[in-house]
This record gives C-alpha cells, structure tokens and sequence, in this order.
C-alpha cells in the first residue's frame, strides 16, 4: 500500500500568488496528488490555527512530511507559523522570492518602522480597536529565522521548478537550483558596446522600461535599460526579456543572502554607466532581496 507524504502549505505576508500558480501545474498536480496528503492549506481548506471556541491561542500545525511556507515575515503572528512549521515538518521548502529572500514588499526595509506605520495606519486612523497583529521591525525572510531545506525563488517561482523539488523529496534525491544568470538564458545579442556608441553618440540618461524597445533582438542593456539579468539566478527561462522587459531580479541572486549590486556594478561599468545614472537606485538593485540587511533605513 502507497504511504501518502503528508504536506502542510502555509502562507504569510505576501500576496498568496506562490500558492495560485501551483494551479498551474495542470494534469501534474493531479499526478502529484496521488502521492502527497494536504493535511493543512487555510487557503483552500477550513483548516485553523487553533480551536476558536478555546482559550488556548497557541498556533498549532499538525505533524507532516513536507512544509511549504511562501510569504516573508511581517508580523510575529507570521514568525509564530512559520517556527511552527519548521518544528512540525521533516522539509521546509520556502516557496517564492518572498520566503526565500524578503519579496517586492521588502523594499519597505528603506524606511523606519514608525513611517512605515504612519503610511499605512495613521495613529488617528482607530486601526487599535481591531487587535491587529504586532509588525516586525523589518520584512525577515525565512532563513534569517530558521533553518530552510529547499529554495524555490521566484515571483512565482517556475512551475517546472516546483515539481522538479516535489519529486526530488518524494524520491529521496537532492534538489539542486540552476547556477547560471539570466543573462545567459537571455535570447537577444550581446555586444558589449551600447548601440548609442555605435552611432557616436554619448551615453543618454538610462531608459525606463515603459519606454519603448527600439531593437528588439539587442541587449536591453546596451539599449540603455537597467536590467538585473546578469545577478540574477537562471531558472525562469528568460520570459520577461522576450517580452522586451527588463529582468528585476525576482529569481534572486545565485547565492540566496548575497547582495547584487556589487555584481550590477559590474556590468554598469562595462557600457559607462554608473550608479548615479540608475533610477531610484536605493531600491533598483534589490526590489526583491531587501531581506537579509541587503535595504536598511538611512540614519
């Protein structure tokens, strides 16, 4: 008789698009699903934290095989589940940029707490009354808290990455992400000059990408768009720059808690750009890694 792995999916801050997209998986999910038991997704079933009709509100997940924990940590409601998971799950796969290293919301890390607060729930706003959860100082990824088995970056990550670290679990083998950058699974020509050069002329302030792509089959790069392509890990086969749209870096760099505009500074430097020259560039470099210190207030 097959012995089910059971599996728990959790959600915390973020937009719950990571549990979605395994929607996506298709005829997959049902093949999947002949060999794993969903024993906890509050997202699809009535499944609590705790039993409202009792006074105890210890947040409780039940014993289970596989975790999947998608979202960063917001709120100490959110670092609760997630502690929880990582004690009542054998593997924890941090599903989605966001639990693996902050998400689009991290870019909240360049403020002080208190306007960060004040933007949102003003103090005459009568927000009190609702008992809402107490936010963290920061948005915190998940290994910053915890230990992780398996990374699924991405914003959501690829959905042939996740089945692949599906079944590396329920085969018992080793699941390893691609090492490569975008950059190189990136179609369009390289030439590592900017086509404004090529006609002679100076270095133009860098385009924004709603700016239409005068080449489509050039680098975005040398056309004068910030791209993240080369710091940013392979795996998503390239989709936005076939769609003539800059990479922002939603898969992350090749190493998780790495930083990549020491890398990007590379690549600026090579056609003549600087820092200077890049668009709100505060955030630019991290508009998904903002976790691990990588976006601090300034002081």
């Amino acid at each position: 008789m097959l012995i089910l792995k059971k599996v728990v999916i959790e959600a915390l801050s973020g937009c719950e698009g990571c549990e979605v997209s395994i929607l996506d998986l298709g005829e997959e999910l049902l093949t999947l699903l002949k060999q794993i038991e969903i024993i906890h997704a509050p997202i699809i079933m009535d499944s609590k934290h705790f039993d409202p009709f009792s006074n105890d509100l210890e947040i409780k997940i039940p014993r289970a095989d596989i975790g999947i924990l998608s979202g960063s940590i917001r709120t100490e409601e959110n670092l609760e589940v997630a502690r929880a998971v990582r004690e009542n799950c054998d593997i924890v796969i941090a599903n989605g940029t966001c639990a693996c290293m902050g998400g689009i919301h991290s870019i909240a890390n360049v403020m002080p707490l208190d306007s960060v607060k004040e933007g949102i729930c003003p103090a005459d706003s009568g927000a009190d009354k609702y008992h809402l959860p107490k936010v963290t100082n920061r948005v915190i990824s998940l290994n910053e808290v915890m230990e992780v088995d398996i990374y699924l970056p991405g914003c959501p990550p690829p959905v042939s990455m996740f089945v692949d670290a599906i079944k590396c679990v329920l085969e018992g083998r080793d699941f390893e992400l691609p090492n490569d950058t975008v950059c190189n699974d990136c179609p369009k020509t390289k030439e590592k000059r900017t086509v404004f050069s090529d006609k002679g002329l100076p270095f133009p302030e860098m385009l924004r990408p709603l700016e239409p792509v005068e080449l489509e089959d050039r680098c975005l790069f040398e056309q004068g768009y910030f791209c993240m392509g080369a710091a940013t890990r392979s795996g998503c086969g390239g989709v936005c720059m076939k769609m003539d749209m800059p990479c922002r870096g939603c898969m992350g760099p090749r190493r998780i808690e790495e930083n990549p505009r020491a890398e990007l500074l590379g690549s600026l430097a090579v056609y003549g750009y600087t820092l200077r020259d890049v668009h709100d560039r505060r955030a630019a470099f991290n508009w998904f890694t903002g976790a691990h210190n990588n976006l601090r207030p300034i002081r």
